[in-house]
């Protein structure tokens, strides 16, 4: 999953389908963005086990490392989550994007990648051509469509495309879903709600309420899970 320039809420997206994907069906998150992650700080996960570390420690052993087993556990509901090291710095001398795009089709678990903003690099390219489908969140104004086309070109060429469109939420600045689609001529897998207090729970800036598996964003959350499960059982 990746956002456009000026687009937030990947990560908080990412969350929800982790928590609402159900014991019996659980995602391994894989957070990814060149820029660095916010998982281990919003979630107070060791630094030392992250993407980058785990990459790094790969590779001076020269040995195969199992994902699932490699990443934080318990996390949400029976998810598990590789966070992204929070320095960039460290993550791109790691080179984790292109060591990740090797080893994610042995993961016999579902697998959902928080790639953060696209920024057309090459390691963020070689990521993403391994993944089923890039799912582009964008929010329906006018300034995301445009940075959305202008990165068009570049993701069509990593493979298929699906659009998270967020709903308009009664701003008259914004359009429909259906607009967008059409406007950037990718299919529309979901619309994501406004949903502020889930958002909060999910960011880790707020205790998560009683009814929290009902909130929207959980529910769009599972749509989403859902999709990941159905496309690894038909792999």
């Amino acid at each position: 999953m990746v956002s456009v320039a000026g687009a937030p809420g990947v990560t908080t997206l990412v969350c929800a389908a982790a928590a609402a994907s159900g014991e019996g069906r659980p995602l391994l998150v894989v957070e990814a963005p060149t820029s660095g992650g916010v998982i281990a700080a919003r979630w107070r996960l060791d630094v030392r086990d992250t993407v980058a570390t785990t990459a790094r420690l790969a590779m001076d052993v020269a040995g195969s490392v199992d994902l699932w087993a490699a990443a934080h556990h318990p996390w949400l509901a029976a998810s598990r989550v590789i966070p992204a090291h929070p320095s960039a710095v460290v993550s791109r001398q790691a080179q984790a994007g292109r060591w990740l795009a090797d080893r994610l089709a042995s993961v016999r678990r579902p697998v959902l990648v928080d790639a953060g903003r696209v920024d057309g690099s090459a390691e963020q390219f070689d990521l993403l051509t391994v993944v089923d489908s890039v799912w582009v969140l964008v929010d329906p104004i006018a300034e995301q469509v445009i940075a959305a086309r202008a990165v068009a070109e570049w993701l069509n060429r990593t493979g298929p495309v699906q659009l998270l469109v967020r709903e308009p939420g009664g701003e008259p600045a914004r359009d429909s879903a259906g607009a967008v689609t059409s406007a950037l001529a990718w299919p529309l897998l979901a619309t994501v709600p406004y949903d502020r207090h889930a958002a909060r729970a999910l960011c880790g800036l707020s205790p998560p309420r009683r009814n929290l598996s009902r909130a929207p964003l959980l529910r769009t959350g599972r749509a989403l899970a859902d999709q990941l499960i159905r496309v690894e059982v038909g792999a």
